[in-house]
């Protein structure tokens, strides 16, 4: 059954939209730029004296993939504004939307995590606002509303392992493309460096379709539940034949287990199961949220 709303819940999560919009284009833009300064002049100190020729190419994928993510934010919190009058309006559509769109800054913030931490550590308050300004409306929307407490603990692991399994899975595309880019040899590639070409799309095209199975699945369409399961299977894919030809790198192995899990979180009848095998029938959502 889909989550009832008075008009007082729709009046309330439309706020809650608003201001995470705000956020997403003002407060989320400004921290990806200071951390990006942080870390870039981190590395300037840290990668002459670490002796690692691995980690020499960091402040390109940095500057390569920081801003990508802080423009999605700012692209996603204009669209929430826009969300947010359908959310009070009490449209179907609008809520699975502005959960989808809440992954972004969510997941920008965990991505920022691994760079600040390797060269910029007192900067971690930068990555930990950027996630809280997604992660708080994220789950906020996605569980407000009467349901039973096990549907919430359920919906509750789910997303937050779909968003975590995402972030951790880009950051190893991320890594890898560092590493191959700091290979010695320019044209000579050995079986590692296959590796990291096929590992990393792999990876990457897993992310996506995660992402975007997310506000399907919010809104208990199949579709979104098949996506995720694609996505999840991708990433897993990816990540292994990431590990395989690096045995010694544990974040792929990390990235196995993440979806993995997620991927049993999705197959559970009692946590994902139950969204494959319920169709949301948007019509009647809208006539009964109208009634409300």
């Amino acid at each position: 059954m889909p989550i009832q709303m008075t008009p007082n819940d729709r009046k309330v999560l439309a706020v809650i939209a608003a201001i995470a919009g705000i956020l997403s284009f003002t407060v989320v833009p400004l921290n990806v730029v200071n951390a990006m300064d942080a870390v870039l002049k981190g590395a300037a100190i840290k990668i002459p004296v670490a002796g690692n020729p691995l980690i020499k190419t960091a402040p390109q994928i940095v500057i390569t993939f920081f801003p990508i993510w802080g423009g999605l934010s700012m692209a996603a919190g204009v669209a929430l504004l826009l969300v947010a009058r359908s959310i009070q309006r009490g449209e179907p559509w609008a809520r699975p939307v502005a959960v989808g769109l809440l992954a972004i800054p969510s997941i920008t913030g965990a991505y920022l995590s691994g760079p600040i931490m390797f060269f910029a550590s007192k900067s971690m308050p930068l990555f930990l606002i950027t996630a809280l300004c997604g992660l708080v409306p994220y789950f906020l929307i996605l569980l407000w509303g009467k349901s039973s407490w096990k549907d919430k603990v359920a919906d509750f692991f789910l997303f937050l392992m779909l968003g975590v399994t995402a972030a951790w899975s880009f950051s190893n595309g991320g890594s890898s493309l560092r590493m191959f880019w700091a290979r010695p040899q320019p044209y000579a590639l050995e079986t590692g460096h296959y590796g990291f070409l096929m590992g990393i799309p792999a990876v990457w095209i897993g992310v996506v379709s995660t992402i975007v199975a997310i506000p399907l699945l919010a809104a208990r369409r199949r579709i979104g539940w098949r996506l995720a399961g694609t996505g999840l299977l991708t990433i897993l894919v990816g990540n292994a034949t990431l590990f395989v030809t690096h045995l010694s790198t544990k974040e792929f192995l990390y990235g196995i287990v993440m979806a993995a899990v997620s991927l049993a979180l999705l197959w559970l009848p009692a946590v994902g199961g139950r969204l494959a095998s319920k169709q949301t029938d948007l019509t009647q959502v809208t006539a009964n949220s109208r009634d409300l």
